[in-house]
């Protein structure tokens, strides 16, 4: 009896590809969803480039600095007829994905249009930012390119911690750095006409 050997192919196979996930793009959130999102008798947020990121409460130390040189800004404004300063918090809005808070603003009485019934609506003059321990690096340089691009006049940071302000003028849409001035320094407004401070005043 003859056998016939039946060869057997074995053929290695893949296992079957499997096509990664398309990464899912996050959708920006835009003033809309922020004002119906954020409690409305809480200033503790912004919009950030399409997030809504929370700021912690400042510190006394804070908040006196910013009273102080409020005070002394629209007693300046209002005496010289020059326009309206504003304190946070007060939502700022500079594009659909963009709305802070700065602590302080100064408008120019040309540019009152700009003053909305519930919020600021474009790029303030002046503005001033006092640093607490909420503002990180990344988000203040965000700040400023956000300041910078939508042309905002003057732009002062003032650090409680170092003791100084930095004072920056806006010029073809690029922040010039004009100086960082010490406690002891006058520091003079380009667009708050006339308007003089001394960091040590605020202390």
């Amino acid at each position: 009896m003859q056998t016939t050997a039946i060869a057997v192919a074995t053929v290695a196979t893949k296992p079957p590809t499997q096509k990664r996930a398309a990464p899912v793009r996050r959708r920006l959130l835009t003033y809309k969803d922020y004002a119906a999102i954020t409690p409305n008798d809480n200033g503790n947020y912004e919009l950030i480039n399409g997030n809504i990121d929370f700021m912690p409460s400042p510190t006394p130390q804070h908040q006196d600095v910013v009273a102080e040189l409020t005070t002394q800004m629209r007693i300046f404004a209002k005496s010289n007829d020059l326009g309206k300063v504003f304190t946070a918090p007060l939502d700022t809005t500079f594009d659909e994905i963009n709305t802070f808070q700065p602590d302080i603003l100064f408008i120019k009485k040309d540019r009152a249009h700009i003053i909305g019934a519930k919020k600021i609506e474009g790029a303030p003059d002046l503005v001033i930012e006092v640093l607490s321990e909420g503002n990180t690096p990344k988000v203040m340089s965000f700040k400023k390119h956000i300041y910078e691009t939508f042309l905002v006049r003057e732009y002062w940071v003032v650090d409680l911690k170092k003791k100084t302000i930095v004072q920056y003028l806006n010029e073809e849409g690029e922040f010039q750095k004009l100086g960082s001035f010490k406690a002891t320094d006058a520091i003079k407004s380009i667009v708050l006409e006339g308007f003089q401070t001394k960091l040590e005043d605020l202390l």
